[in-house]
């Protein structure tokens, strides 16, 4: 048995690292967004990251207790953005950084995961949502089956 090493051909570059942190910014707005953290958002954090490293570059170190402790330090920051007038701006530079992200609708599903985790998609989750899907200009080609599920497993609407 030989061990390979990883040389950046074998090694995704689908991601950067300052992708992975807009991302984690992106969905932890979500989780404290209704002005409130409980247990079920901070699981539902934790495993749609963990579904997105999956999905994004399964070959990323990232664990729950990695993802649990940057929450845990930004967590200020993330209400502040949540609460204060910035809201608009963040959102606008994180939008404008990854405008290339080819996993956009796999990061709104986890926002959507992350807003219904607690049973309360409020009006500030349901802003974030309707947000992000106008500026990534994600278009409904198909049927609204996708998301569905998730909103009426939770008996949550759309709007």
């Amino acid at each position: 048995m030989t061990i390979e090493k990883i040389s950046p051909k074998t090694v995704s570059t689908d991601s950067s690292p300052e992708e992975w942190r807009l991302v984690l910014k992106l969905v932890g707005l979500m989780a404290v967004a209704n002005g409130r953290l409980t247990p079920e958002d901070m699981k539902a954090y934790q495993d749609q990251m963990m579904e997105l490293r999956a999905v994004i570059d399964p070959t990323l170190v990232m664990t729950r207790r990695m993802i649990r402790d940057w929450f845990i330090y930004h967590k200020d920051e993330l209400t502040d953005i949540i609460d204060g007038l910035q809201i608009d701006s963040e959102l606008l530079t994180i939008f404008k950084e990854v405008r290339n992200f080819r996993h956009k609708f796999d990061v709104i599903t986890a926002m959507v995961q992350v807003g219904i985790a607690d049973g309360d998609y409020g009006r500030m989750e349901k802003v974030l949502i309707k947000k992000t899907i106008l500026y990534w200009n994600i278009r409904n080609t198909e049927d609204d089956s996708d998301l569905q599920p998730y909103l009426t497993q939770h008996s949550v609407s759309a709007a």
